[in-house]
């Protein structure tokens, strides 16, 4: 239909009571009754979310009269026929402290377009306009408004920004709020952080390691950048995390503590954390934002957009998003090693991973991976981080049959190459690897991408001088075939795995457990109270269940060894400490 500018006018109209306000503007109406239509999900984050469902209110106008406005369903409306320029105007409750939604306080406000602004069917092509308006009640600090939307006017009142469509619009999340920012330039590219909330940061040391993982992005992707600036917005809290890719920003949150301060000159834990955020994020921009599924070309908004990707897109950039801050000098090769081993143990955690494969993992990730009940280690597994174990033994793999010529790092500039306009299909990237090597990697695919055979971790390591162990950690009640909750005085379990001594003595997950022989155990020395507990050994475990006392006799056998441990091969060998060079410096 038109190409007509659609104009939105967005306002936190109360703060307290978290609602903002929109008014939808279209001139030129489908005169037999205009449709209109919230996403159902956004971008990244692959549930049905239902965001229609924070609307609390909506009406329309035209020629200063209302007019009909009819709900169609669970996220599409329709006007009643008028060829006059039509506004809507709505409002929506917004307290959702995560990346995904919308959020609003007197101390920031913050939206995402999927879940604000309503969307004229019909109207996919035309050009959008959006005034974003300063709240007008009482709020703390001065705010400011940061967003990677074009921006067209400062107002007084508010800022006018541009977008060329719809879903150019709703790709460019929203913080208002008094932050910090700071800023960088990277081959004639601006870059900024913006960091919302309470926060010590050391501001030239953050800038300092963005830098260089930013340039190590850049440097991979062969110089190639897909946006003409970026901006990472941060909202630093007590003990949130979690980050979503955008077209030209990254939304995140992290602990306080993940940040960086002038009296902790070393690189802790946790602003390693903070850091492979930043770095998967920021892949994100040319891996999943640029090319992507061929599917993911034309989306579906209002329903699932399936595909078996996940594992390349998601997968693949957990693999590098740390091993880029190693190559980055940012970890020690020691460091590095131990962040692999614990996404190795993350994996072989799960039960899962023997009945789901990764490609099924991806295509059910609306329903399982994102959906998931304390059966989940039993049944599924993770796209991400099984996906980041197989794009490390494929890499070794290609290393393997091509003599140390090639590496994954070319398959996916290769696929940078040559997929940007029609996306990846299915058996793409197979076929990218196979011309590469000139080698049949059918039958490779079909045990570790389609099958749910183990991964050969060990083989793959000891081919760059790795030593891969596994052993049952002290203290760790998984060798059981359990987890618990220990926040309480007493512990409650959470999850039962597969064949393990829990499950068939009849623990079920929400049991409390009380007592073991007699001794009360609190939930924080529950673990060193089995450990004491020799294999074999026959125990009376007394719990709560339903508020019901119960005794559940089990006999200790322990699980299979899980925690992975890393660590150089001091024995290697020339060619194989040449091979670790390569692996570890890209």
């Amino acid at each position: 239909m038109s190409n007509s500018l659609i104009q939105y006018q967005i306002t936190p109209k109360n703060t307290n009571a978290h609602i903002f306000e929109v008014h939808l503007t279209l001139d030129n109406p489908n005169p037999m009754g205009q449709i209109f239509s919230l996403p159902n999900w956004i971008l990244g984050s692959y549930l049905i979310r239902d965001f229609s469902k924070h609307i609390v209110s909506i009406k329309a106008h035209s020629s200063k009269q209302e007019i009909n406005i009819k709900k169609l369903d669970k996220n599409h409306w329709i006007t009643q026929p008028c060829k006059q320029k039509i506004t809507l105007i709505y409002e929506f409750y917004a307290f959702d402290l995560s990346v995904r939604c919308a959020y609003l306080s007197n101390q920031r406000a913050f939206f995402n377009g999927s879940s604000v602004f309503l969307q004229p069917l019909g109207f996919e092509g035309s050009p959008c306009e959006v005034l974003i308006n300063y709240p007008r009640d009482a709020v703390i600090g001065q705010w400011r408004c940061a967003t990677s939307l074009t921006l067209k006017d400062k107002q007084k009142e508010g800022e006018i920004y541009t977008a060329n469509n719809y879903l150019d619009l709703i790709d460019h999340p929203v913080e208002m709020a008094d932050f910090t920012r700071f800023e960088f330039s990277l081959a004639n590219t601006p870059h900024a952080m913006t960091i919302t909330g309470e926060h010590s940061t050391d501001i030239d040391r953050l800038r300092t390691d963005l830098i260089r993982i930013c340039t190590h992005h850049i440097n991979f992707f062969g110089g190639h950048i897909p946006f003409d600036d970026y901006l990472f917005l941060t909202l630093a809290t007590g003990k949130d995390y979690g980050g979503l890719e955008h077209k030209k920003s990254s939304s995140l949150i992290c602990a306080r503590k993940e940040l960086p301060t002038q009296d902790q000159p070393d690189i802790t834990p946790e602003y390693t954390r903070f850091l492979a955020l930043c770095s998967h994020e920021y892949f994100h921009a040319w891996w999943i934002k640029t090319i992507k599924p061929a599917s993911f070309h034309k989306l579906n908004m209002s329903g699932e957009n399936y595909t078996e990707q996940l594992w390349i897109f998601e997968g693949w950039t957990s693999y590098y998003d740390e091993l880029s801050l190693l190559r980055a000098e940012l970890l020690s090769v020691e460091q590095y090693l131990s962040l692999f081993a614990q996404t190795i143990t993350k994996v072989q955690q799960g039960h899962g991973r023997y009945k789901q494969s990764l490609a099924a993992s991806s295509f059910d990730a609306w329903t399982k991976f994102y959906q998931q009940d304390e059966n989940a280690p039993n049944a599924i597994v993770s796209y991400y981080t099984k996906g980041a174990l197989l794009a490390f033994v494929l890499d070794i793999e290609i290393r393997k049959r091509t003599n140390d010529k090639h590496t994954l790092d070319e398959v996916l500039r290769l696929i940078w190459d040559n997929y940007q306009t029609t996306g990846l299909e299915d058996d793409t990237a197979q076929r990218v690897v196979e011309h590469l090597t000139q080698s049949d990697f059918n039958a490779f695919f079909a045990q570790y991408l389609y099958g749910v055979d183990d991964l050969p971790l060990k083989q793959a390591f000891e081919y760059i001088g790795i030593n891969c162990e596994f052993n049952h950690k002290q203290n760790d009640l998984s060798k059981f075939g359990f987890a618990i909750n220990n926040t309480q005085k007493y512990a409650v379990i959470t999850h039962i795995f597969d064949n393990t001594c829990a499950q068939l003595s009849g623990l079920y997950v929400g049991d409390k457990i009380v007592n073991i022989n007699g001794n009360e155990v609190p939930a924080k020395t529950l673990g060193k109270v089995m450990d004491g507990y020799g294999e074999g050994e026959g125990i009376k475990i007394n719990i709560l269940r339903d508020e019901l006392p119960s005794e559940i006799p089990l006999t200790i056998t322990h699980g299979e060894k899980i925690h992975a441990t890393l660590t150089l091969n001091s024995k290697a060998n020339k060619t194989t400490l040449k091979r670790q060079k390569q692996w570890l410096k890209g």
